[in-house]
């Protein structure tokens, strides 16, 4: 039996290389072979550029409502400087505003949030990272953030923000402190 099935195998071998090469396939013709052309159109400017950087401002937009936190999304691009630790104030299960800071008690702090669709930077008073941690006030342009998580040294505490506009409008969250 055994000499029978090596000839097999070596006719089917000899079958299979005898087939033409085929090309290998291109990106464009894969594109075009699944739907999914390039269409050579440019993007609505009045959309968001989903290939730019996902980075923070230093002014909200002109006509956002400075008191209204939005979830925070990638901040991936976002730099928050120089840090050996931070906190992150959460409502439910979203990120609504990230701080950091430098253990030097001389030192301020960095926070971002997102007003109108924008990530943007505030700055806390010098304090460091401890006056991060006990919660302290950040301001924005046009705006301040004002975190004050219940007393103790839990990573994880309850807390309540509110956030002031130059009107003197303001809107206040519960959420937690959570901090590392």
């Amino acid at each position: 039996m055994r000499s029978t099935i090596l000839p097999i195998f070596v006719f089917a071998l000899a079958a299979c290389s005898q087939q033409p090469a085929q090309e290998q396939e291109g990106a464009n013709d894969f594109a075009s072979r699944i739907g999914q052309q390039e269409s050579g159109a440019q993007l609505d400017p009045s959309q968001p550029d989903p290939n730019a950087p996902n980075v923070a401002v230093d002014t909200p937009p002109t006509e956002a409502n400075l008191t209204q936190l939005q979830r925070l999304g990638d901040i991936g691009g976002v730099n928050l400087g120089p840090r050996e630790g931070g906190c992150t104030f959460m409502v439910g299960n979203q990120e609504m505003m990230i701080a950091a800071g430098m253990k030097e008690p001389t030192l301020p702090g960095k926070a971002v949030v997102r007003v109108g669709d924008t990530l943007v930077m505030t700055d806390a008073a010098p304090g460091g990272l401890a006056a991060i941690k006990s919660g302290t006030t950040f301001s924005g342009e046009g705006f301040t953030v004002e975190v004050a998580p219940a007393a103790g040294e839990e990573q994880s505490r309850p807390a309540n923000v509110v956030v002031t506009d130059e009107a003197g409008n303001s809107q206040n969250y519960s959420g937690n402190w959570i901090c590392a």
